[in-house]
């Protein structure tokens, strides 16, 4: 079993049968990878109960500024991966690893759809030039329970 932070031609990759660690160590090898594409291009990492890369999909490229997904395109690979839990990432050329407010959203979309299909978000980054924001290692998962959701939704229609 290979671990994170293998190189190949001076690039850390996740590949198939690769397992992920800790959210920096995915954080670091996502940068190596993606910190110089120049269009916003969506990346999940479909992981087993070890956790290791099972399938890889580089799914939508967008423009310099916007990559337009929806949940359920990221979970359908998910479902035909057989897979357990998922990483999602996605780079912004500007070169900021800041999320927008449509990041954000994105981000807690995707950890709802996981709840309910059983499949765990272990975590969602976003890439810059010199660094990358972990949803995981801000804790924003797990601030927010689904009842949390579901209850605000109601009050926000009434």
């Amino acid at each position: 079993m290979k671990q994170i932070g293998t190189k190949t031609e001076g690039q850390t990759k996740l590949t198939i049968g690769t397992q992920a660690g800790s959210s920096r160590t995915v954080g670091i090898a996502l940068s190596d990878e993606m910190r110089d594409l120049r269009q916003e291009t969506l990346l999940l990492l479909a992981l087993n109960v070890k956790n290791q890369v099972v399938a890889r999909c580089e799914f939508f490229r967008g423009t310099v500024d916007a990559c337009v997904a929806h949940p359920r395109d990221v979970f359908y690979q998910a479902i035909i991966a057989n897979a357990a839990r998922v990483i999602v990432a996605h780079n912004h050329p500007s070169g900021l690893a800041k999320p927008s407010p449509s990041d954000q959203e994105f981000g807690q979309r995707l950890w709802l759809a996981g709840q309910l299909l059983g499949i765990e978000l272990l975590d969602c980054f976003i890439v810059g030039r010199h660094s990358y924001f972990s949803f995981g290692e801000h804790d924003l998962f797990n601030a927010v329970t689904l009842p949390e959701i579901l209850a605000e939704k109601d009050t926000a229609t009434s």
